[in-house]
């Protein structure tokens, strides 16, 4: 019978945490979608953006749901990913009273999506399994792209800004 490590159950809770992380990020592009609900382009942006971060989340529940079958490893500090709910928390209750301003909204974005760059999912396990390593970096890959599209849209606001 094959050796199949298990996570602990702390590390269990660690890949908890880090959906979190997540659907906290989700629940603040939709909040801004609401807020931008006027534009739809800008609106459905949000919305893209919030349904990849829920796809995110799905990643790490999928990965806590294997209990460490084919997973070597997870490499997260559990208080400090905490700490990170708490400031998205703030964050949140934030823009829920002081509404920001559209190009402040993709700022806080691009802060936070750079600031949680290390707490993708290919940074946070180490995989035994060489076929579900390939399946999670597929489907990190496939999410790439809202950090460029967050970028794009400050570089965008900056130069019509730069025009006034």
């Amino acid at each position: 019978m094959a050796n199949i490590t298990r996570l602990s159950l702390k590390e269990i809770h660690i890949l908890e945490s880090c959906w979190i992380v997540e659907e906290k990020c989700a629940h603040i592009y939709r909040h801004f979608a609401k807020i931008f609900a006027k534009d739809p382009v800008v609106a459905e942006l949000w919305n893209k953006i919030a349904k990849e971060e829920d796809h995110h989340a799905d990643q790490f529940r999928l990965a806590a749901c294997h209990l460490g079958t084919g997973i070597k490893d997870v490499n997260a500090n559990d208080k400090k990913v905490k700490s990170i709910i708490t400031k998205l928390e703030k964050i949140h209750e934030e823009i829920r009273t002081c509404h920001p301003t559209l190009a402040e909204a993709f700022e806080l974005a691009l802060y936070i999506e750079k600031s949680l760059a290390e707490y993708h999912i290919g940074s946070i396990l180490t995989f035994a399994d060489n076929e579900l390593s390939k399946l999670f970096k597929k489907m990190e890959l496939q999410d790439q792209g809202h950090l460029r599209m967050l970028q794009d849209a400050v570089e965008e606001i900056d130069a019509i800004e730069a025009l006034k």
